[in-house]
């Protein structure tokens, strides 16, 4: 234990510096924006983002759309402890954006930058009023931010609050309100996604800013407060047309989702019951001790769990039966490598002349065997080869199962077609109602609604596809087998039992380690094999190593424990692996932002 430990503890300390490499990344944990509006109409602008980064970073970006407005006077600094470090930056500005790039270095810590600028033309002022419209925080930012403070600042002192009016835009999980001190607004937002942009809306009297120059704003020869009002109390009134249409969309929704849940639940009973009906058995039994019919093992694994192929037990198993009927030994051998000894199997080929009796699949593996020599190690046998005949070994097998004993049909119901066009045309419904409503502002319900109709009804139609294309069905015979080996199975695991009716000689005990190999529970056999003293040194078709050298109990422990490595090593070396308010109007103010790091 302590070895292995070591061994983790290395390894951890190895790959430690390539997972911090691979998970290097960065967040924004808080941006402040504060808008200072100066009285001749300038605007300066100071931006101050902390980001949270996770590795080593040099460099970082922010964007401002082109717009009717200039940016100008830029300049970058760090804020540590209160005070700033000026940075090196790059100020350009290109036909779709400006952009302001600075350098720095940072290494799994957290920083913050401030930005600031001034800008020219960022007010409209009309007849009677300003107005401030910008978008605070815009969707060029590829990270989600956490938290958002934003203040606008007014040249003059807030003298009747009914002259004010303000706005945040869209509808999301933030305030806005005027400051204490009656200098301006204040505005906050939590949680905004990434791509996503805030924008603040303020009218103010024209008197505040007395001096304002001409070239600095844009100025538009008609009062502007009414049109300002009616444009956002329209916005409003849209908004609530579209909640009470959610609303009542999210309960017209629940309705049908509950009909297609019953929907759902009714045809899938109803098929089920009318087509997927297995014939009804009389078996009452719990434990059954005797093999319940003498057939291969791949058989009964390929019965038991329904299935078209077979897994490495079921080789094993057959590997074993081909033991047991005198076709082949098995033998262990030691083999020393550099850090001491393993274990090493080779299967010896015996001259037994093969009997006509001897199953198709059987007959199969053996020849199979035949090709690698008369003697030849597990680790020997080609794998890709080995998986070629495993495809013909398991057709040779379903054969046997679904078409000559028919102990399993799979049957095709054609009326079932109704159901699987009901279900594509839901589901292709649903598909496209969550494109339409992923462009809407509704609320997630109603996206999460669809979603679970396209869950029901893909279900739905997988159901009924599979009694379309063909469903698997016992026989009478084939399900009175299945019900025989599930007990037989229960008993082979139950020791007391096993002990209270042991077999009453070695074959049937070969018998069962055959059979339990094939349903899972060859550990189960092998134990009570050693707990019941069984004379394992009797068989002379599998030869643990050293067996010579040993007195009866320790060659019992050293069977049990070689043949469980055997399955192992044929698993490892032969079988493949398989496989005032809100308001989410808005979206007409300048500015924007986007921005990044690396």
């Amino acid at each position: 234990m302590k070895r292995v430990l070591l061994i983790f503890a290395v390894l951890f300390l190895f790959f430690t510096p390539f997972s911090e490499v691979y998970a290097k990344d960065y967040s924004l944990k808080e941006a402040k924006i504060y808008y200072f509006i100066q009285d001749n109409g300038e605007m300066d602008v100071t931006n101050d983002i902390t980001y949270k980064f996770n590795g080593s970073f040099s460099e970082a970006w922010m964007t401002i759309p082109v717009g009717d407005y200039e940016i100008k006077d830029v300049s970058v600094t760090e804020i540590k402890d209160d005070k700033e470090t000026p940075l090196n930056f790059d100020f350009a500005k290109g036909k779709q954006e400006y952009k302001i790039t600075w350098k720095y270095k940072a290494n799994n810590e957290i920083k913050t930058f401030r930005i600031k600028y001034k800008v020219l033309k960022g007010l409209k002022v009309y007849e009677d009023v300003a107005e401030f419209y910008w978008k605070v925080w815009g969707s060029a930012w590829d990270k989600s931010l956490s938290a958002l403070w934003v203040e606008v600042n007014l040249p003059s002192q807030i003298v009747n609050v009914q002259d004010i009016n303000y706005w945040l835009h869209p509808k999301i999980e933030g305030k806005i309100g005027i400051k204490n001190d009656q200098s301006g607004i204040i505005a906050y937002a939590g949680n905004i996604p990434s791509k996503h942009w805030v924008e603040v809306r303020l009218v103010f009297p024209k008197s505040y800013i007395k001096n304002f120059n001409p070239n600095n704003v844009i100025l538009i020869s008609e009062n502007g407060r009414d049109k300002i009002l009616a444009e956002e109390e329209a916005w409003q009134k849209s908004e609530e047309q579209k909640e009470i249409l959610s609303k009542n969309l999210e309960k017209a929704y629940l309705i049908l989702f509950l009909v297609f849940l019953g929907l759902a639940v009714s045809i899938s009973t109803k098929i089920k019951q009318k087509y997927g009906k297995e014939p009804e058995v009389l078996y009452e039994g719990i434990y059954e001790r005797e093999v319940p019919i003498d057939c291969p093992p791949a058989w009964v694994e390929m019965l038991v769990y329904k299935f078209e192929t077979v897994g490495s037990d079921s080789i094993i198993a057959s590997t074993l039966e081909l033991a047991r009927r005198g076709y082949l030994k098995i033998k262990e051998e030691a083999k020393k490598g550099l850090f001491g000894s393993s274990p090493e199997y080779k299967i010896v080929l015996t001259d037994k002349e093969v009997d006509e009796s001897l199953s198709e699949d059987l007959k199969a593996l053996l020849f199979e065997y035949k090709t690698y020599g008369d003697e030849f190690y597990l680790s020997d046998i080609d794998k890709k080869k080995f998986s070629e005949f495993k495809e013909k070994f398991e057709q040779i097998v379903k054969k046997k199962v679904y078409d000559e004993t028919k102990w399993i049909t799979i049957e095709k119901y054609k009326e079932v077609n109704k159901y699987v066009y009901l279900w594509l045309i839901i589901a292709l419904y649903s598909f496209l109602n969550i494109i339409v409503i992923a462009t809407l502002p509704f609320n997630g319900l109603l996206v999460i609604l669809n979603v679970l109709f396209i869950i029901i009804s893909v279900s739905g139609l997988i159901h009924a596809s599979i009694y379309r294309f063909g469903i698997k069905k016992y026989s009478y015979e084939g399900k009175l087998l299945t019900l025989k080996w599930n007990a037989f199975k229960k008993f082979l695991k139950d020791f007391s039992l096993i002990s209270q009716y042991p077999p009453a000689s070695l074959v049937i005990w070969e018998k069962y380690l055959v059979y339990g190999t094939a349903l899972g529970v060859a550990k189960e056999v092998l134990k009570a094999m050693k707990e019941l003293n069984v004379p394992v040194q009797e068989i002379d078709w599998y030869v643990p190593a050293l067996a010579g050298t040993m007195n009866i109990k320790n060659f019992t422990e050293s069977f049990n424990a070689s043949l469980m490595a055997f399955s192992q090593s044929f698993s490892q070396n032969v079988m493949p692996s398989s496989s005032s308010g809100s308001s989410i109007g808005g979206g007409g103010g300048f500015g924007g932002s986007g921005g990044g790091a690396r």
